[in-house]
């Protein structure tokens, strides 16, 4: 059954050169970019908040994808640009430069101000309880979008629209041919009043009950490290999978992993800071085979409930967290990958995992390369691959670049998803957009040596100089 909408006329709320759609990660990095770049550009977001997945949903780990297996700086720009700026807030640590970091925890709290100080300071509008319902079409043309707020619908007229919804919203309701992927999502939860250092003497104790080769990390000693010299308390997500306290619970019916919908609610990632007394938690998993709504709600509810029965546990059974009590739940679920495009170029997995370096003329960020642990030794590479940029350019549609690493052209889709490497693609995203639309020119005919050169000038990293000359760079 459906319900017909009458025609009517939707007031203009801005005609600019790049709208971004979504304050994630992505959209902000996007957004900064464009504004640099010297184009008028309006940012919309759905929450009160920004920083999506990292802060409303809680996700206060930035994966550290910003060094190769040598230690070598291999992203740039505006992700070294935000953790810089939390670590003069004391919401980082110092000391995330290392290989042996897995992932550099974050106060989620001082993010929101991090970012939204940022693009205040690039002269972006952010316009938050603002929605991107649909894509302005025009043909294959995306001419830019209406947006749902508070006061009601209403249009936002721009030169080239950024798709940083995560999901790829505009994009599939653009036309653009998409891929979906069965993938996951987890609900987080921050507990308040623990004490990590009796949970670090606990491992030191039984130190051959610490959970080896997961999750970048690659057993006790480099978790001590990390602790003593960094303050920095990364227990390895998936973890409590290999924890003896839980899976003795497990095997004694103490803790029954699944709940529900929800499964690996013994997953058990822990991320805190030494000066801190939180803990994020991340512990439960959901399929996720549709966004439709009333399931998601459900799922939602489902998982704050399991929350709680984590955390209870935890409080009975795992050292240090005996006074210990849930401050804050994430606010959004952390869905990790749906829908992604078809763009005109995808990246594949053979890619990110070849034992050589990948080069792509066309680069516009890179990453290093995934080892095989169990052969290796090593999660990663002493080299990078590039990332092109015909993955964030949709097939059959104009005016639309996609910015998200959750649904750039990737086969698998969750290749380049983590938070490192969608700030790369977001300020790619908003580079090209601000100069295609300077130029007058659709994305896919920008001429990509300008798009280089304008993110080398941006602090972005594109290989090393041998690699730069190569490039005419």
């Amino acid at each position: 059954m459906t319900v017909y909408e009458p025609g009517r006329e939707i007031e203009l709320l801005a005609t600019i050169d790049v709208l971004v759609a979504g304050g994630g990660v992505s959209g902000c990095a996007a957004a900064v970019a464009a504004a640099r770049a010297g184009a008028e550009t309006v940012l919309v977001e759905r929450n009160g908040v920004l920083g999506g997945v990292a802060t409303a949903g809680l996700m206060a780990n930035i994966g550290n994808l910003l060094l190769d297996r040598n230690g070598r700086l291999v992203i740039r720009g505006i992700t070294k640009e935000v953790i810089d700026r939390l670590v003069v807030r004391g919401a980082a640590s110092a000391q995330w430069a290392s290989r042996e970091v897995p992932g550099i925890v974050v106060d989620s709290e001082q993010l929101k101000l991090v970012l939204a100080r940022m693009l205040r300071e690039a002269g972006v509008r952010v316009l938050n309880y603002t929605w991107a319902a649909r894509p302005i079409m025009e043909g294959s043309w995306v001419r830019g979008a209406f947006v749902e707020t508070k006061e009601g619908r209403r249009a936002i007229l721009a030169s080239v629209v950024v798709d940083a919804t995560g999901e790829a919203d505009l994009a599939a309701r653009a036309g653009c041919p998409m891929r979906w992927t069965s993938g996951t999502a987890s609900l987080e939860f921050k507990m308040g009043r623990v004490h990590l250092e009796e949970l670090y003497n606990h491992f030191k104790e039984h130190p051959e009950t610490f959970p080896v080769g997961m999750d970048m990390v690659k057993g006790f000693a480099e978790f001590e490290r990390n602790w003593l010299e960094r303050g920095i308390f990364f227990f390895p997500h998936g973890g409590g999978t290999k924890w003896d306290i839980f899976q003795q619970a497990i095997a004694d019916g103490v803790f029954i992993p699944r709940r529900g919908e929800l499964w690996r609610l013994d997953a058990v990632g822990l991320y805190g800071l030494r000066w801190l007394d939180s803990v994020i938690v991340n512990s439960n998993f959901w399929r996720v085979e549709t966004l439709a709504p009333e399931r998601v709600s459900r799922v939602q509810m489902e998982a704050q409930e399991a929350c709680y029965y984590v955390a209870d546990f935890m409080k009975k059974h795992v050292p240090g967290f005996e006074d210990a009590y849930i401050v804050q739940m994430a606010s959004d679920l952390g869905i990790r990958v749906t829908r992604g495009i078809e763009g005109e170029a995808t990246l594949t997995g053979e890619s990110a995992r070849e034992s050589q370096p990948v080069f792509f003329d066309d680069v516009i960020g890179c990453r290093p390369a995934v080892a095989d642990y169990s052969r290796t030794g090593e999660f990663l590479w002493g080299h990078t691959f590039d990332i092109p940029y015909g993955v964030l350019l949709p097939r059959e549609v104009e005016g639309l670049l996609v910015g998200s690493g959750k649904s750039v052209s990737c086969q698998p889709q969750e290749l380049i998803r983590g938070m490192s490497t969608c700030m790369v693609l977001g300020q790619a995203a908003g580079v090209a957009a601000a100069l295609a639309a300077k130029k007058g020119v659709p994305p896919r005919k920008l001429d990509v040596r300008s798009l280089q050169r304008t993110l080398l000038e941006q602090g972005a990293y594109l290989g090393d100089k041998e690699r730069l000359r190569e490039l005419g760079l």
